[in-house]
């Protein structure tokens, strides 16, 4: 609706509006159909018209200029210098506090190194520990399997007391033994 009520001129909408109000209500139809416009819209500018009186269009019509139309030349005068030249380059000048920003840049690259590093020590720390951690599982394997085969060689031949661990050995089968582990 917006769209069509820039497409008529003031003089129209003026025109549209002393017919409504000539006419009654009931005749607005009949207006809307001849002059192709919606009721709702035809009601509105009676209501403008008839709060604004003759100049309600002309003044809607002004308004309605862009701003670029409407303004054509504009002196600024700026007491600050420093926005003088930022007014004049299009862009206004940062003055950075260089201190600060290395300070934290450098206290951030701190961090972070420290933060990788610490997540380097970690990785070595847990890979260290897993290593230990299966030497240890094997010796424990190899310990058991050797005390198991001795077990084993050891209940070939009769147990005299189990209590106090005295085993009967044979002689020759004690000295296989001895010469075979040395």
């Amino acid at each position: 609706m917006a769209s069509e009520e820039n497409n008529y001129t003031a003089a129209f909408k003026k025109k549209v509006a002393q017919k409504a109000l000539d006419q009654s209500k009931k005749n607005l139809d009949k207006l809307s159909e001849k002059y192709d416009v919606p009721v709702s819209v035809i009601l509105m500018w009676t209501t403008e018209y008839e709060k604004g009186g003759e100049d309600a269009f002309d003044t809607i019509q002004e308004e309605e200029k862009p701003v670029e139309q409407q303004v054509t030349n504009v002196d600024v005068e700026i007491s600050d210098q420093r926005v003088a030249d930022s007014v004049e380059h299009g862009v206004m000048d940062d003055r950075l506090n260089y201190k600060r920003l290395i300070w934290w840049s450098v206290l951030g690259t701190i961090l972070v190194i420290i933060f990788v590093k610490a997540l380097f020590e970690m990785y070595q720390y847990n890979e260290r520990l897993t290593k230990e951690n299966v030497s240890a599982d094997s010796e424990y394997y190899q310990v058991s399997q050797m005390k198991e085969e001795a077990r084993n060689q050891l209940d070939n031949f009769g147990v005299v007391d189990l209590e106090n661990k005295v085993y009967r050995i044979p002689i020759d089968s004690a000295i296989n033994e001895i010469a075979a582990d040395q």
